[in-house]
Formats: structure tokens, C-alpha cells, sequence
């Protein structure tokens, strides 16, 4: 799966350098953030989404979107620390009980959350236009 910046990147290494820099922290808690971020961003590299994903970072979260804008509906939500994994996604406005309702669960590794990521971003509905159907 690609993983682009919401905005440009000319290196292609999104999300690595804000993890990164947080995986090499003396704060244990930034440092096992960033360490399991980094894990998810190798196995999301290696998947095989047919997707175009695009990504922006908050608050330590890694926040998917379906276009190259970072006002765009953030459909999925992730984060990693100490190895395990918690990944949201926005359910779709014409199944939500309420605004902007959301599925969380968690992964207990990054192979398990790219699998929860891969049926979210189906479930979430933003991903449609590309051929994803729920």
C-alpha cells in the first residue's frame, strides 16, 4: 500500500521521519510510539491494497484519508505502542447511529493491524471511488 503524506514528500518516506525522530527519544513513552509506528509503516508498505492512501499525523496517530487533502474526512485512525495496536475508522454516514461514529479495535501485532486496516478502509466507505466495495 502507498502511504503518501497528505501533502507532497519528495523523498517518499512519509510518516518514517516523525516516527523516527520519536523512536530515537528519551521520553519511553514517544520512544515505544515511535518504534511501533515504524513496524506498521514497513508491513503497510508490503502489503497489497489496491488503494491510493494518503496520511497525516496527530497526536502521535497516523489519520488515512482517501484524497491528497488534509480537510478530507480522516476515515481511518491508528497507534501503536509497546507492540500492540489500536485502529479506528469512521462508519459510514448512512449506517451511523450518531455523527461521526467510529469502530475501534485493537491488533496484538502490526501484522494483525495492517488486516484490520486493510477491512477498514473498506468499511469506512472512503475508499469506494477506487473500486473498494464494503
Amino acid at each position: 500500500m502507498r502511504v503518501p503524506r497528505a501533502w507532497d514528500v519528495p523523498n517518499g518516506r512519509w510518516g518514517a521521519q516523525f516516527y523516527e525522530r520519536h523512536a530515537c527519544s528519551e521520553d519511553e513513552v514517544s520512544r515505544s510510539i515511535g518504534e511501533a509506528m515504524l513496524v506498521l509503516l514497513r508491513e503497510l508498505r508490503e502489503s497489497t491494497a489496491p488503494h491510493e492512501v494518503w496520511g497525516l499525523t496527530s497526536h502521535y496517530h497516523l489519520c488515512l484519508l482517501a484524497e491528497n487533502r488534509c480537510d478530507t474526512p480522516w476515515y481511518v485512525q491508528v497507534i501503536g505502542y509497546e507492540g500492540r495496536y489500536q485502529i479506528e475508522y469512521l462508519v459510514p454516514q448512512v449506517e451511523a447511529p450518531w455523527p461521526e461514529a467510529r469502530v475501534r479495535g485493537d491488533a496484538s501485532s502490526a501484522r494483525a493491524a495492517v488486516a484490520m486496516i486493510l477491512t477498514a478502509l473498506v468499511r469506512s466507505g472512503g475508499w469506494r471511488s477506487q473500486g473498494a466495495a464494503a
